[in-house]
């Protein structure tokens, strides 16, 4: 009977285990191991920052390359009375010199006071953490408890990070606040070494 008990739970196990444990494509070369980021419950307001802080300032010093469709948009000040300032052109490039989420997104310091909106442009990635700053400014901070697995691999879209993103709730009606995590949803995604995101589904 005890046996019987057992076979039961670990069928009952797999299930999650599939939920919670990224899967890297059959046939994929894995190049790095998985690292797992989040797991950090913020404001409702400010949205994803499981590996950084919002409304502080990191110094990143690198180049961003415009990759919005139609350019990106550069704001003075990236606080609730920035002003924008003007529309640069798309594969433009822009020294960087740190970076600061806020609750409508993540935002590039190009000097002067004057800031690029992360979501339309891209930086260079030399390391799972530079993925995931790519991605999450490309979903524009949205989420409020996300749990993040980077994986370097070599699979049939070639070297890339591949990012796993599960998005978890809570259920508002419990015995205490935040009672009962739920997941809410999930994504992945392809990040390439000039940091280029490619979005693949669920």
């Amino acid at each position: 009977m005890k046996k019987r008990i057992l076979a039961v739970v670990a069928m009952l196990l797999v299930p999650i285990s599939m939920i919670l444990t990224p899967s890297v494509a059959q046939g994929a070369e894995v190049l790095s191991p998985t690292i797992t980021v989040g797991g950090e419950l913020f404001d409702a307001s400010i949205g994803a920052t499981p590996f950084k802080e919002p409304d502080v300032y990191y110094d990143y010093p690198t180049v961003a390359t415009v990759n919005g469709e139609w350019g990106a948009n550069v704001f003075y000040g990236n606080d609730d009375n920035k002003v924008f300032a003007k529309v640069v052109p798309a594969d433009s490039q822009w020294r960087v010199y740190g970076f600061t989420s806020r609750k409508d997104g993540w935002y590039y310091d190009v000097g002067g006071d004057m800031w690029l909106q992360a979501s339309q442009a891209k930086v260079p990635v030399a390391d799972a953490y530079d993925a995931l700053l790519n991605t999450e400014a490309f979903l524009s901070g949205k989420g409020t408890l996300d749990v993040y697995r980077i994986t370097l691999v070599d699979d049939e879209y070639g070297v890339h990070y591949a990012v796993s993103r599960t998005v978890y709730g809570y259920i508002p009606d419990g015995p205490a606040p935040g009672y009962g995590p739920i997941i809410q949803g999930g994504a992945s995604y392809n990040v390439y070494g000039d940091g280029q995101v490619y979005y693949m589904g669920p």
